[in-house]
C-alpha cells in the first residue's frame, strides 16, 4: 500500500476516533449534569438552598395552562437578580419554578419547599409519568402551622425520583424575591425564624429610628400643651405615621400572613403618605410660608393636592385593577415629586438666605441623598459590595438615616425659632409696657392739664375777683385816712395794712398757680422784683445773683410755692433780726436749683434763736414736702441754703 494511502486511512480513522471521543464526552457532561440537576434528599440534614438546582419562567404572554400541563415552554436558570427583588413588569405574572428530587433513602420522606417571600399562593405540580403530565400535588401544605402562602410539602417513596413545578403568585409590592429553599419538616419553625433574623442589625436600627419618633411624639405633645400650637400636632402626626411604618416594617419582615401582605401591598405606602402631608401642613405653619414665604407656600400646598391625588390613584389600582407596573409608576411619581419638593426647599433657603430655611434645608438635604438611595435600591437589582455590610444594600436604612439627620437639624431650626419666638415676645411684651406707660403717662398729662387749668381758672377769678375787692378795701381804707386827717382810728390804719398784706399774699398765690410761671427764670425774676419791693423802705441793700445764660428748666407750682415762701421767712428773719446793712441772694443750676441768702448781720444768736425756731421748722417742713434740703449756719453773719430737685 502506498504511504499516501496508509496516511489518508490513518487520518480517518484519528479523526473518527476523535469524534466518537467528544460525544461520548457530551453524553457524559449531559449524564453529569442531570445528576447534579437531581437533587438528592440525602443530601438535606437541616435545610438547603437549591436556586443553583432550579429553573424558572415566568408566563408574560399567558400561554401555560395549569390544568394540564405537559412542562414548561422555556426554563432558564434563576438570575441573582431575582433574589433580590422582583421586577415590577412580572409582580401580575405567575412564576413557575422546576426542581427534581430523588428519595435516595430507604425510608418515605417529607420535606417542605419554600420558593421565597411573597405570595398569595403557592401550587405545587409533580410529573406524573404515566399519563406524561405534571399533576397538582395532594395533601398541601399538610401542617396547619403554615399556610399555602409560605411553603408547599413534598412526600416521596424510598428510591423515588420526581420532577415538580411551584406555581406561584406574588403580591402587590415591590420587596417579592425568590430564594426556593427546602427544609426537613422538625426543622421548619427555626428556618422561618432565621430568615426573619437575617437582618437583625437592620431590625434593631430600625427599632432605635422608632424610639427616636417615640421621643419627638412625646416632645410634640408637651410642646403643643406649652405652646398650644397647632403645627406641634401635625409634627406629631408625621412622627407617629413614620413610626409606625418603621415598626412594622421590621415586625412583620419576611412574615408570610394576610395582614403582613396588606401592610407590604398596600398600607405602609399609605402610612408613608399620610405622614409626608402633615409634614407638609407642619413646615407651612412653622415656617410661617403663608405670610412670610408665599413660593414655599404654594410649592408645599402642591404637593398635598400631589400626595393626596396619588393616594386616590394608587388605592384605586390597587383594589379594583391588576396593573401594579401602573400602581408602582404612581407611587414613584409621588416619591419624586417629594424629591423635587425638597430640591426646591433646599434651593429657596439659599434664595431667601432665611437661617431656620437654611437648618431645614440641610436636614432635607440629607432626606433628598437618603430617599435617593433607598429608591434607587427599590426600584433597581443593583446591590453594594455585601462585604462591606448588609446595612448598605437594605433601602429602608438609607431613608431611616435621611429622617434621623433631618430630625436633628430640625430640632435646631426649632431651637433657633424658640429664640426668635422668645425675643419677638419679649419686644411685644416691651411694646405692650412702653404703650400702657405711654397710656399712663397721656393720663397723668391730661390730669396735670386739667389741674393746671384749674390753677389758671382760679388765679384768674383770684385776681378779677378777690383783687379787684381787696384793692377797693385798700383804696377806701386811705381815703377815710385822708378825710379823718389827725383823727385817723388805729383800726382803719389796721385794715390798710392788713389789706395791703392780704394783696401781697393773694399775688404770691396767683403767681404760684398760674402754669405759665413753671421755670426757673420766672422764679428768679418774681424773687428779684419781691426782694426789690421788700427791701425798698428799709435801710438794707439787696442784691439777686444768677447765671447769665438761664437755660428753659421747668419748676412746678409747688417747689416755686414752697421756695418762694422759705426765701420769704428768710428775709422777714434778716430784716426782724439781723441788724444787717446788706444781703445778696444767689441762685446755682445743677442737679439741683441751690438757693443762698446770706446777710452781713450779727449771725445766729443761740440765747434768742426760740423766738424765730417755729420759722425754720416750718422751712425744714416745706423742702421737706419737695424732696429739697434746708440748712442755716453762721459766717460772717447768717448763711441759708435752699437746695431743690429740678428731676
Amino acid at each position: 500500500m502506498p504511504i499516501q494511502a496508509l496516511f489518508r486511512r490513518s487520518g480517518r480513522i484519528l479523526l473518527i476516533s476523535l469524534i466518537l471521543l467528544l460525544q461520548a464526552g457530551n453524553l457524559l457532561a449531559q449524564k453529569k449534569a442531570s445528576t447534579d440537576s437531581l437533587i438528592r434528599l440525602s443530601s438535606i440534614w437541616l435545610s438547603k438552598s437549591i436556586a443553583d438546582q432550579t429553573s424558572i419562567f415566568i408566563d408574560s404572554a399567558g400561554q401555560v395552562k395549569t390544568e394540564s400541563f405537559r412542562g414548561l415552554p422555556s426554563l432558564h436558570p434563576i438570575p441573582v437578580s431575582l433574589s433580590r427583588k422582583i421586577p415590577a413588569r412580572y409582580v401580575n405574572m405567575p412564576a413557575f419554578l422546576q426542581f427534581s428530587l430523588l428519595n435516595d433513602t430507604d425510608s418515605a420522606q417529607s420535606i417542605f419547599f419554600l420558593p421565597g417571600f411573597y405570595f398569595n399562593d403557592i401550587d405545587l405540580y409533580k410529573y406524573d409519568s404515566a399519563v406524561g403530565e405534571f399533576k397538582p400535588v395532594s395533601g398541601q401544605p399538610g401542617n396547619k402551622d403554615y399556610n399555602r402562602t409560605s411553603v408547599g410539602r413534598i412526600y416521596l417513596k424510598p428510591g423515588e425520583s420526581a420532577t415538580f413545578i411551584c406555581e406561584l403568585q406574588f403580591i402587590k409590592t415591590t420587596v417579592n424575591s425568590i430564594t426556593p429553599i427546602l427544609c426537613n419538616e422538625f426543622f421548619l419553625p427555626n428556618l422561618l425564624e432565621d430568615l426573619r433574623n437575617d437582618r437583625r442589625l437592620n431590625s434593631i436600627i430600625t427599632y432605635l429610628t422608632c424610639g427616636v419618633m417615640l421621643m419627638m411624639i412625646f416632645y410634640s405633645l408637651a410642646a403643643y400643651f406649652t405652646n398650644w400650637n397647632i403645627e406641634f400636632l401635625y409634627y406629631l402626626a408625621y412622627a407617629a405615621l413614620l413610626g409606625f411604618m418603621f415598626f412594622f416594617k421590621a415586625y412583620l419582615y419576611k412574615y408570610p400572613a394576610e395582614a403582613n401582605f396588606f401592610f407590604e401591598s398596600y398600607f405602609d405606602f399609605m402610612l408613608q403618605c399620610a405622614g409626608t402631608l402633615f409634614y407638609f401642613l407642619f413646615l407651612r405653619r412653622f415656617t410661617n410660608a403663608k405670610t412670610e414665604f408665599p413660593a414655599l407656600e404654594k410649592m408645599l400646598l402642591a404637593q398635598q393636592v400631589i400626595t393626596i391625588s396619588g393616594m386616590i390613584a394608587f388605592t384605586i389600582l390597587n383594589f379594583f385593577a391588576d396593573n401594579f407596573p401602573l400602581q408602582n409608576m404612581v407611587e414613584n411619581l409621588i416619591k419624586y415629586s417629594w424629591s423635587a419638593c425638597t430640591i426646591f426647599v433646599i434651593a429657596y433657603a439659599i434664595y431667601t438666605g432665611e437661617m431656620i430655611l437654611r437648618y431645614l434645608a440641610i436636614g432635607h438635604s440629607f432626606l433628598f441623598l437618603g430617599g435617593l438611595v433607598s429608591l434607587f435600591l427599590i426600584n433597581s437589582s443593583y446591590r453594594f459590595n455585601p462585604t462591606l455590610s448588609s446595612l448598605i444594600n437594605d433601602s429602608l436604612f438609607w431613608y431611616e438615616m435621611g429622617i434621623l439627620f433631618e430630625l436633628v437639624f430640625f430640632l435646631i431650626a426649632l431651637s433657633f425659632k424658640t429664640r426668635l419666638d422668645i425675643a419677638a415676645r419679649a419686644r411685644e411684651k416691651e411694646r405692650i409696657l412702653l404703650e400702657y406707660e405711654k397710656s399712663a403717662i397721656e393720663k397723668q398729662m391730661a390730669v396735670l392739664a386739667a389741674k393746671q387749668e384749674e390753677r389758671n381758672r382760679i388765679s384768674a377769678d383770684m385776681h378779677d375777683e378777690l383783687g379787684s375787692g381787696v384793692t377797693a378795701i385798700r383804696l377806701m381804707s386811705e381815703l377815710v385816712k385822708t378825710k379823718m386827717k389827725d383823727n385817723t382810728l388805729p383800726e382803719i390804719e389796721k385794715i390798710s395794712h392788713s389789706a395791703n398784706d392780704l394783696i401781697g399774699k393773694m399775688n404770691t398765690i396767683i403767681w404760684t398757680m398760674k402754669s405759665t410761671n413753671d421755670s426757673v427764670d420766672n422764679m428768679i425774676a418774681y424773687v428779684r422784683s419781691y426782694a426789690a419791693e421788700f427791701f425798698d423802705n428799709t435801710e438794707i441793700v439787696c442784691r439777686v445773683e444768677s447765671p447769665d445764660n438761664l437755660p428753659a428748666i421747668d419748676l412746678s407750682g409747688e417747689k416755686r410755692r414752697n421756695s418762694f415762701l422759705c426765701i420769704k421767712e428768710a428775709l422777714n428773719n434778716v430784716v426782724k433780726h439781723s441788724h444787717a446793712t446788706e444781703v445778696v441772694i444767689s441762685f446755682r443750676i445743677g442737679p439741683h436749683l441751690v438757693i443762698k441768702i446770706h446777710d452781713n448781720g450779727i449771725g445766729l444768736n443761740y440765747d434768742n434763736i426760740r423766738e424765730f425756731s417755729n420759722g425754720l421748722t416750718n422751712m425744714r417742713k416745706r423742702m421737706e414736702s419737695i424732696d429739697g434740703h434746708f440748712s442755716i449756719r453762721h459766717h460772717n453773719g447768717t448763711i441759708v441754703t435752699l437746695s431743690i430737685p429740678l428731676q
